[in-house]
């Protein structure tokens, strides 16, 4: 996969001169789904958020209100072509300090990163950022997610480390009317997640490289590509840890000009984590899928229903699970999002009880 890997690297960059001679796009513009990065035209200073509230009920646990998050995104445009942005995350209201003292939450930094507008097409990043692999992470905060959980194959479930956020430096090179393709090195692995700092004390000093190709301009509604990482995971036995990825989202409203046609997301990731399973010298086998449907049935409310399925362990038998859930979202007031969800969840081997019924509000500035 590391030779995969190195070839991609090498290509695309002999071929980003000829791209940035047929592109007529201008400068890059950072992505949408970041408000935190300002745009050329955006002001010098910026600053944007959300917030989640629920009431779950799941088989097997106690009832409970969450505070889950409030997340606020801060972006500072430094120059004509230089951004730099954070996103700073205050989850499930832990108390930190004091006489009773409580709390499961934590406060986090998913970004912090400088974004440099280079030549035409290319832009670089420094810092923190999200991992560009597959599309979930795009539409994961609460005003943008249909459902209220997310899907296990992308987060919670074992296959890939959900939201993955890391330490490193990227290139996004934009191809015109085509789309952008991400290459990137980071810290940490498929295996662990994210790692601030290596060392060698801590004994891995590798670097986990990657590449996703993502085709979302050729056809308005249309986004298809494919996402590769590979790196180790223990760097001093030298084993690896690797995952591939393809994904696909249709926005078939968009693209028919029917506001009841459903929109639909596809993603499928597979990967092997050499000599890490549960079965002692084996290596860890790990995939799985998700497909979502949603349709606005009324201006103000959409219908959604997700069905996944995951094996964090290939080697241990009986291991695979699946999900369905059915859900609805209703934009109550402006910026303002009811939500509810129904999740019933399935395994092959012990059965658990583990269904899922979960409210929210989803409210964003």
């Amino acid at each position: 996969m590391k030779t995969i890997l190195s070839t991609i690297f090498l290509s695309l960059l002999i071929l980003h001169g000829s791209w940035a001679l047929a592109a007529d796009q201008g400068a890059y513009s950072p992505p949408d789904f970041d408000p935190g990065l300002t745009s050329s035209d955006s002001p010098a200073v910026s600053w944007h958020g959300y917030y989640e509230f629920e009431f779950l009920n799941a088989e097997g646990k106690r009832s409970t209100f969450d505070a889950h998050k409030i997340t606020v995104w801060m972006g500072a445009k430094l120059g004509p072509r230089a951004f730099i942005s954070s996103e700073v995350e205050y989850e499930h209201a832990p108390q930190l300090a004091g006489a009773g003292a409580s709390g499961s939450g934590n406060i986090k930094v998913d970004s912090a990163q400088l974004h440099l507008a280079l030549t035409g097409p290319l832009a670089a990043n420094f810092g923190v950022f999200y991992v560009p692999f597959g599309i979930e992470y795009l539409s994961y905060p609460g005003h943008l997610n249909k459902l209220i959980t997310r899907p296990k194959a992308m987060k919670g479930g074992g296959v890939i480390p959900g939201t993955w956020s890391d330490v490193g430096a990227g290139l996004t090179i934009a191809m015109g009317s085509v789309g952008a393709v991400d290459l990137y090195a980071v810290n940490g692995d498929a295996y662990h997640g994210r790692v601030t700092l290596d060392s060698a004390e801590g004994g891995n000093e590798s670097k986990t490289l990657g590449a996703r190709v993502m085709i979302d301009k050729l056809l308005p509604g249309l986004n298809i590509g494919a996402s590769i990482a590979e790196g180790k995971w223990d760097d001093a036995s030298k084993l690896s840890s690797g995952r591939v990825g393809a994904h696909l989202r249709l926005d078939l409203d968009a693209i028919t000009g029917a506001p009841l046609a459903p929109v639909i997301i596809g993603e499928w990731v597979a990967g092997l984590d050499e000599n890490s399973s549960a079965i002692e010298g084996k290596d860890k086998k790990v995939g799985g899928y998700y497909v979502q449907a949603s349709s606005r049935i009324l201006p103000q409310f959409e219908v959604v229903a997700r069905y996944g399925a995951y094996d964090n362990d290939g080697s241990v038998k009986n291991n695979a699970r699946t999900e369905a859930s059915v859900g609805a979202v209703w934009l109550a007031m402006e910026r303002v999002r009811l939500k509810v969800e129904y999740q019933v969840n399935s395994e092959t081997g012990d059965k658990i009880k583990n269904d899922l019924l979960a409210f929210q509000i989803a409210a964003n500035w």
